[in-house]
């Protein structure tokens, strides 16, 4: 009778405590090393409540499908890394069209880490309809247009 009272005490007790889960489904978790790992989230308040990032880590780098949240909770960017550092970028408007779409690089230096744009990108206005177009070339701009991105021809070239 004492050993199961003693039990039952010890099982309440587990259950009270303030713990998260662990686990591999686990967020935010950081290894041994204190590199992130898994599952990562980050909130605009401290009783997360309101989402601002919502994204993966492998080895302390961003993978696959990220997106980022305004304070008001809608959509603003919604980034898909690629490996070496490419990644496809989208950018929303407030009302959840689509604002622009195109390619970014990240290239981490010994000291410094370089985030830039390359290739075309097409812009949207606020009901969805394209609206113009930017090529950039390592981060700087190289040529814009209006209306829809220009078709590559055979040779590889924008008409």
């Amino acid at each position: 009778m004492r050993s199961l009272v003693l039990l039952l005490l010890l099982f309440a007790v587990g259950c009270a405590a303030p713990r998260g889960p662990i686990g591999f489904w686990s967020r935010n978790r950081l290894r041994a090393d204190g590199a992130r790992q898994g599952p990562w989230r980050t909130y605009y308040d401290s009783a997360d409540t309101r989402l601002a990032t919502r994204g993966r880590y492998r080895h302390d780098q961003p993978l696959g499908h990220w997106r980022y949240y305004r304070y008001a909770g809608s959509l603003e960017r919604d980034d898909r890394y690629r490996r070496r550092g490419r990644m496809l970028v989208r950018r929303f408007h407030p009302n959840g069209r689509l604002a622009e779409r195109g390619q970014a690089r990240v290239e981490a230096g010994a000291d410094t880490v370089h985030y830039y744009w390359y290739g075309f990108w097409q812009q949207y206005d606020s009901t969805g309809q394209p609206a113009g177009w930017e090529l950039y070339d390592q981060g700087w701009r190289a040529a814009r247009g209006v209306g829809a991105v220009p078709r590559r021809s055979a040779g590889g070239r924008a008409n």
